[in-house]
């Protein structure tokens, strides 16, 4: 359904937007694309609970797009198109962060 796929993307596309011109510390960690409830709260077993934290290990991890999925997969079982997501709004935030 072509349909399904445009909203689908429209409404990723409108929270990637919103993300990234939110501060990262007013950010939820729901607001962060491809973070839902479900990977949300394996986030937290792993001691991610807030927007600010998974920038910070992503910032420990080289902000490396693809160190941060797989570790997304491998420690936390994030679904791989949701670490992606995740992944790719952290760079496009990190860069902005960076070039302040």
């Amino acid at each position: 359904n072509v349909r399904a796929g445009r909203s689908m993307s429209l409404t990723t596309t409108k929270k990637n937007e919103a993300f990234q011109s939110t501060p990262l510390r007013d950010a939820e960690l729901l607001s962060v694309p491809g973070v839902g409830p479900v990977s949300a709260d394996k986030l937290k077993e792993a001691n991610i609970d807030t927007a600010e934290k998974l920038m910070g290990n992503f910032m420990v991890m080289g902000r490396s797009e693809e160190k941060m999925a797989k570790w997304l997969e491998d420690v936390c079982e994030v679904r791989s198109v949701e670490a992606k997501k995740i992944s790719a709004a952290l760079v496009e935030k990190g860069d902005k962060i960076c070039s302040m």
